[in-house]
């Protein structure tokens, strides 16, 4: 029996190949996303669908066959009535057609179901969403990524390219129940090809937002630390130079600062877009926070910094800052806060890892 039922899975797999499209549903649970994704699929689905049925812009149906809409207040009350949360659903359903032709592949969503399960572990049903009325918003929203995340990534994208975790509900007509069944669709019809080439860029550059902190140091002189310290100095000296430019980032309103206190520059804290161009890394300053005794000025942005006559060592401002030839603590990647004892090497990851592994590095090293 056992041999007949393996004869027949071949046979659907083999017709599906010269099928135009071949109807697919996939289950996608929120604790097998892999960390070296960038980012949770399933809690990033569920936070942009969640946002956009509530705003009325997306419609949520009873079922794929969208017999009654649902709106976003009963939404709500379900929640309540259930005590559960449809931001912390555990599986989601995509609803999907592929085709596999000329060794291309291609996948065209239709739309999402989305359930739940309460304390009792009874079926909590909210609906199902199609993916016309939510694709605006999975293009716009900027997905929350951790460090091993490209920071300009959207779900659109994820899903384009299937760069998450899944297993097969149905595949051309056919229930599949267990692990086994879903990779041998994998190897089988899917094997090393890859999906919707032509839909994103194959030469992406990888981009990751970092901010990063220089603190006036004390340690032993030395380049970086004599670099650092002139930085902030040099930073200073510009600000009691331009009193102007001094009060218009706030200055005035420091509970520290009064024009006769005596002031001075302790750390920067620099918001950057860094990009991995083959080998080299290239850092982009979005913004600049110059912190007085401790408390923080209004940030300027980067077309603000262009504007500030600052030279350190005979090199301008965005430059210097370009450089990186100081001590400087990375603090946050992407939307990921990085803990002072990890920064360096995490700035040693970026520098020597594959981006998606950055965090793999860091815990292995």
């Amino acid at each position: 029996m056992k041999n007949w039922i393996a004869v027949v899975f071949l046979f659907v797999l083999s017709v599906a190949k010269v099928q135009a499209q071949i109807p697919v549903i996939l289950r996608v649970a929120a604790a097998e996303q892999a960390d070296s994704i960038g980012c949770n699929f399933v809690r990033e689905l569920c936070r942009i669908s969640y946002d956009a049925i509530l705003s009325g812009n997306v419609k949520l149906w009873n079922s794929s066959n969208k017999e009654f809409h649902i709106i976003a207040q009963s939404l709500k009350e379900i929640d309540a009535s259930a005590n559960t949360s449809f931001l912390n659903q555990e599986v989601i359903f995509i609803y999907e057609m592929w085709t596999h032709s000329n060794k291309e592949l291609k996948s065209a969503t239709s739309g999402f179901l989305f359930s739940n399960r309460n304390s009792k572990g009874e079926d909590v049903e909210y609906g199902y969403v199609e993916y016309t009325d939510l694709q605006e918003f999975l293009m716009r929203e900027r997905v929350i990524t951790n460090a091993n995340g490209n920071f300009n990534s959207n779900l659109a994208s994820f899903l384009n390219a299937k760069n998450y975790n899944y297993q097969f509900l149905q595949f051309a007509g056919k229930v599949i129940n267990n692990v086994t069944d879903s990779k041998k669709i994998r190897d089988e019809y899917i094997g090393n090809l890859l999906f919707n080439v032509s839909a994103f860029s194959m030469n992406q550059v990888p981009q990751k937002l970092v901010v990063w902190t220089l603190d006036k140091s004390t340690e032993a002189p030395s380049e970086k630390v004599n670099n650092g310290n002139d930085l902030l100095a040099a930073i200073g000296e510009y600000l009691k130079n331009n009193q102007e430019v001094f009060f218009n980032l706030g200055a005035d309103k420091l509970s520290n600062f009064t024009q006769k206190t005596k002031w001075k520059v302790t750390k920067i804290e620099v918001n950057e877009l860094w990009k991995k161009v083959g080998a080299e890394l290239l850092y982009d300053p979005l913004g600049l926070i110059i912190y007085i005794n401790d408390a923080p000025l209004t940030e300027i942005p980067y077309k603000d910094l262009l504007k500030i006559d600052v030279k350190i060592n005979e090199h301008q401002l965005i430059d210097f800052i370009r450089s990186k030839n100081f001590n400087f603590v990375i603090r946050k990647i992407n939307q990921q806060q990085i803990t002072r004892s990890q920064a360096y090497l995490y700035q040693k990851a970026l520098v020597q890892s594959p981006w998606n592994k950055v965090s793999y590095f860091v815990e292995n090293y």
